[in-house]
């Protein structure tokens, strides 16, 4: 077996070993935490990106099924393009998903010099698919200034003209052109070498221009926005679309109290028309366009019959928003805040989580530590009773053995020598009799078995037993014992025989404490005005070292100036005595001024206060 000081370092390295793991442990939590916390970001930042432009795109299909509808063949005959218009309506409304995202359907004609036609804004009636002149409505006053003004100008590139979103009314405008086709001439006598000879011609023959339901438009934006930014239990995102003019008009919130500053600044903001055609492109998913030229072939190619021909774009795909205004903006931001203290609450929950695991580990780590310091120390206390009690016990029994032998071999003949054996055997028995008491008190308590009958007990007459049984025990010899007793005092509420057993012990303690002085006193007094009664025994011996002071009522703890003196015992007369005194709900406590002896104080409920009546 290895010596005292090789185990106690063993223990010490091995607590530091296990404390430097803890440590290190803890370190490695918190930078895979902050790993964790970075691809958390980037994941959330992804995912928020895709619900952006999911939105954007569901958003913009929408616009462009309506726009698609609406969108004419610029190559047909002038007079067709009016009549088109309402068999587009028909046909778009007896198959589109949300008839109602459109509330009117207006062309404005250009004026024609030469047919001596004037301007005018006709209104396609829904009900039965007739256009008739109106004049320009409240809703689109702003617009006209511009549609007017922009036949005069000259046609820009390209065979046709993209849809322009007013977010301000909301509308979908477009130019209407009509397209001739360009003349083609041979040259070098092969009927297959041709070169244009004249620009396709485009004219401005007026505006089409779809107006839609702002409700509906709501509506369309608040389900996208429940699709894209919700989970089961409500919004993960606030989501506000505002107007890109200074004043940030909100067109659409998630929530009624949110406002475009609440969302400053936001964790995604995007437009959700795109100004460009290649954003509209990508937003669309339509092939680059020159992937769609080399499609179509060009001049000088060999074979085909298209080769040299101009095949006009029917698909109303391109929707820009309106040069007069800045387009419509999606601002979405956490409902728990920017993504960047989300992401730091979420590292900081997991930290908590991960050292909580860590502390509750370290706590396991010391329980352990302390209980198996505490289990060596009882066990060396359980060897020490054991060995107290063997040797107390051996010393009775050897003096009763000791009388009944000489008494059995008739040494003893006299009446007052046969008196006098008699009453050393009783002692002696009687002393035994309380080890025993005193372990299977014991016992009790540890089993939690005690149980006390509480009734009043008057204290002069269980003082006054208890003096009267412990004066003939033989530590008690040449004792001065004074009592002081309070006239008029309260019985106690208390165990008869737990009180007697508990006072026992306290003045055998202070005979075997008492020193040379050999001097104790009991007092009893009211305390607490008369609602308790305090007992009191005190004694002028060497009185209990300030280290030993807090152990004293431990199970078989003795002070070494006990050992040092070898004054017998087991180390259990202060422990039953105090758990006797709480367990009739009272209390015990102690004293001491080394050299100067040592006082216990217990104290108890009165019966006369017991038995007043408890207010809430």
């Amino acid at each position: 077996m290895a010596p005292p000081a090789k185990r106690a370092f063993l223990r010490i390295a091995l607590v530091a070993a296990l404390a430097a793991v803890l440590v290190l442990l803890a370190v490695l939590q918190y930078r895979w935490s902050l790993e964790i916390s970075r691809a958390e970001r980037t994941r959330i930042e992804a995912s928020l990106n895709t619900s952006v432009n999911q939105f954007r795109q569901e958003f913009y299909r929408e616009l462009t099924q309506v726009s698609t509808a609406f969108h004419s063949d610029p190559t047909a005959e002038p007079d067709d393009f009016w009549s088109s218009y309402a068999e587009r309506y028909q046909a778009w409304a007896r198959t589109a998903t949300r008839p109602d995202l459109v509330a009117n359907v207006f062309v404005w004609q250009a004026g024609a010099p030469n047919r001596d036609s004037a301007a005018r804004l006709l209104q396609l009636r829904l009900a039965d698919g007739e256009f008739e002149a109106v004049d320009w409505p409240a809703s689109l006053a702003g617009l006209r200034a511009r549609v007017e003004e922009e036949p005069r100008q000259p046609p820009g590139p390209g065979p046709g003209g993209a849809w322009t979103l007013e977010e301000r009314i909301p509308a979908l405008v477009r130019p209407i052109y009509n397209i001739s086709g360009p003349r083609w001439r041979r040259f070098g006598g092969d009927p297959r070498q041709t070169e244009p000879l004249a620009p396709p011609a485009r004219v401005v023959l007026g505006f089409a221009i779809v107006e839609l339901n702002r409700a509906a438009l709501d509506h369309l934006l608040g389900e996208l926005a429940q699709r894209y930014f919700a989970g089961p239990d409500g919004f993960i995102y606030n989501v506000v679309v505002v107007s890109g003019a200074p004043d940030g008009k909100v067109i659409y919130r998630s929530d009624p109290q949110l406002t475009a500053a609440s969302l400053n600044p936001p964790d995604a903001r995007a437009a959700l028309v795109p100004s460009t055609p290649a954003e509209n492109r990508a937003i669309e998913g339509t092939p680059p366009r020159d992937q769609a030229a080399r499609t179509r072939g060009g001049r000088g190619g060999r074979g085909g019959g298209n080769r040299g021909t101009f095949q006009p774009r029917t698909r109303g795909a391109f929707i820009v928003p309106s040069a007069a205004e800045e387009p419509w903006q999606l601002l979405a931001r956490h409902k728990g805040g920017s993504l960047e203290s989300v992401v730091a609450a979420d590292r900081r929950r997991n930290l908590l989580l991960s050292f909580g695991v860590l502390l509750l580990l370290a706590v396991s780590m010391a329980l352990i530590i302390v209980s198996t310091q505490r289990a060596r120390r009882l066990a060396r206390l359980q060897m020490e009773f054991v060995a107290g009690v063997s040797h107390e016990l051996r010393t009775p029994v050897a003096v009763i053995c000791s009388a009944a032998d000489n008494l059995a071999e008739g040494f003893v003949g006299g009446k007052d020598q046969v008196k006098e054996y008699g009453a050393l055997i009783r002692n002696e028995g009687r002393r035994l009799a309380g080890m025993i008491e005193q372990i299977l008190r014991f016992a009790a308590g540890e089993s939690r078995q005690a149980s006390y009958h509480l009734e009043p007990v008057t204290v002069s007459e269980a003082i006054a037993g208890v003096v009267a049984s412990v004066s003939t025990l033989p530590e008690a010899e040449g004792f001065t014992v004074e009592r002081e007793i309070e006239p008029d005092l309260p019985a106690v509420e208390a165990d008869a025989a737990a009180l007697t057993h508990c006072l026992e012990n306290l003045i055998l303690n202070a005979l075997k404490y008492g020193g040379e002085q050999r001097w104790m006193r009991v007092r009893a007094g009211k305390s607490d005005g008369g609602s308790r009664v305090r007992i009191s025994v005190e004694d002028r011996g060497a009185g209990i070292d300030p280290a030993d002071l807090p152990h004293i009522f431990e199970p078989f703890y003795r002070g070494k100036s006990a050992q040092a003196a070898q004054i017998h015992g087991a180390g259990l007369g202060l422990s039953l005595a105090r758990d006797i005194a709480e367990g009739m709900g009272g209390r015990l406590d102690a004293s001491s001024e080394p050299g100067r002896g040592s006082t216990f104080t217990l104290e108890l409920p009165s019966a006369a206060a017991e038995a007043l009546p408890r207010t809430a």
